[in-house]
């Protein structure tokens, strides 16, 4: 395991906030949020980096968490790797999985979910709130990645929950062993494999955490392009020839069946506040490019090297995509 440098004794850890990232200032509005828990002392924080050495001022001044662990790794890209190496450096019984651009509500967030773990769930997912919904992009991407579990969703047991921006029992992920970086990268592996267990899942809706969310037309396609490249790749991995072409063949309609699933509680949601209904249109044509991304990732032509480079640039610069006036 790659040394470990933290600032305090980590014994106390709750909770160990897991951030692959670049620089000090890219996870800056996370840190600020997570400094205002009411039990920040019990949160430590793991970031892995390829650049280890800008961090030395902020482990020598930070003084708000239990530890801050700096994990140098060789690259961010695959996000995947960087995310298990994150959760094999936790000392914490529980981890939250992380994002750049993704922000705790003030006070009781963490210690919620540390609240339902000790009762018994293995997973716990907040309530999501769009953090720029200034836009229809905004909202039209937030809805199809996390309309499922908004901040107004009733608490209780829930069968998904998204790979991103969850809390887990950290042994239950250290127990997948060398399929981990596979597991944390794309997909649903690590969910389907978390439940043969019998892990259970829990939406802590009062938990609120506010997501940033792409509004640039360019970028915002492409991640959904990119995403089904990637989520195909990782799925049909070890799949025969035949199934794989029948997927390809099928790819097309794909769209239409992720749009389905994502229906109902977009309407709602939009109903509610009283947004454009053009959100939906908007939606239906990320899911159609996200199909056909599908089907290029079904036919496993490249190394999809390029996609995954791309996906990671999203995922920890998400504000270099995001424009001003969407924040409000």
């Amino acid at each position: 395991m790659a040394n470990k440098t933290q600032t305090a004794d980590s014994s106390q850890a709750d909770l160990a906030v897991l951030l692959p990232t670049d620089k000090p200032e890219t996870i800056q509005g996370v840190l600020a949020r997570l400094r205002r828990q009411t039990i920040s002392k019990q949160i430590e924080v793991v970031i892995t980096t390829p650049n280890p050495e800008v961090f030395a001022e902020l482990k020598q001044r930070e003084t708000a968490f239990a530890a801050i662990h700096v994990i140098p790794i060789n690259h961010l890209v695959p996000l995947g790797k960087a995310r298990a190496e994150a959760v094999r450096a936790a000392t914490a019984p529980f981890v939250f999985l992380g994002e750049t651009h993704s922000f705790a509500a003030v006070d009781s967030w963490a210690e919620k979910l540390v609240t339902k773990h000790r009762e018994g769930w293995t997973t716990v997912v907040p309530g999501f709130k769009n953090a720029n919904p200034g836009s229809s992009l905004s909202w039209a991407g937030f809805l199809l990645d996390y309309g499922s579990w908004l901040e107004e969703s009733p608490p209780g047991e829930i069968e998904y929950w998204p790979l991103n921006n969850a809390s887990c029992a950290t042994a239950a992920l250290i127990d997948q062993g060398d399929l981990l970086e596979h597991g944390l990268s794309h997909g649903d592996q690590l969910l389907l494999a978390l439940r043969e267990r019998g892990h259970k899942v829990y939406l802590e809706s009062t938990a609120v955490l506010s997501h940033l969310n792409l509004t640039r037309a360019g970028a915002w396609f492409d991640e959904r392009w990119v995403g089904g490249v990637l989520v195909a790749r990782q799925r049909s991995q070890s799949w025969t020839m035949a199934r794989r072409i029948l997927y390809v063949l099928a790819s097309p309609l794909i769209g239409l069946v992720l749009f389905s699933r994502v229906l109902g509680p977009a309407r709602r949601a939009i109903k509610r506040r009283k947004l454009s209904i053009g959100i939906l249109a908007a939606m239906l044509a990320g899911t159609i490019v996200q199909g056909f991304g599908e089907m290029l990732g079904y036919t496993h032509l490249g190394s999809g090297l390029r996609s995954e480079r791309r996906m990671t640039e999203y995922e920890i610069n998400k504000v270099r995509y995001v424009s001003s006036s969407s924040r409000r």
